[in-house]
């Protein structure tokens, strides 16, 4: 173990997740992935609703569920963001996680991730991390060099630090369950 690299102390459990991720300039350049535009339009008091009797408003209402809907579909294109180089990640823990890449990128460095984990709902968690270490490793195979990384979480949403322990508990339980079922 280099002796740049972290030595993290929480529970650290496998996975093999593919990753997504852009380079910052620096950590205050990371701007979170923006919530779902509709969010931001009120609905109407009671008692102010639209009659739909009345074709005006019948015609005002049908055009609002039309324009939910677009806007609906615009901002789930605009709150994708879209993630130049690839990883796959090797480890995790509530604090950070170690990735594979192909792309060299410096200690210190930092990095918006979109980091989705095995098994659960289809959900990418937008998150900023700061390498604390890396290192090279070339492919007797292939002959190509790969860089691991060590990221420690810098920006990262309660819940989705949250789903991230719950997935660990979850791993943990499963491998005890198989040990006891060891003969």
């Amino acid at each position: 173990m280099p002796e740049n690299q972290d030595s993290r102390v929480e529970i650290r459990v496998p996975i093999r997740s593919a990753l997504g991720f852009n380079i910052l300039e620096d950590a205050d350049s990371y701007m979170r992935t923006l919530s779902p535009v509709s969010a931001m339009f009120k609905k109407p008091e009671p008692g102010l609703e639209l009659n739909e009797n009345d074709p005006l408003e019948a015609f005002l209402i049908q055009m609002d569920r039309k324009l939910n809907y677009l806007i609906g579909l615009l901002s789930e294109k605009i709150g994708r963001k879209d993630y130049r180089h690839q990883g796959r990640v090797t480890d995790i823990s509530a604090t950070g996680l170690s990735i594979t890449t192909a792309k060299k990128i410096t200690q210190g460095a930092f990095l918006e991730i979109g980091l989705m984990l095995p098994n659960q709902p289809q959900r990418i968690m937008d998150i900023a991390a700061k390498v604390l270490w890396a290192k090279s490793k070339t492919d007797q195979d292939t002959k190509k060099v790969k860089y691991q990384l060590g990221l420690k979480f810098i920006d990262i949403l309660p819940e989705d630090q949250d789903t991230i322990v719950h997935y660990i508990f979850q791993k943990q339980r499963e491998e005890i369950r198989s040990l006891k079922t060891e003969p």
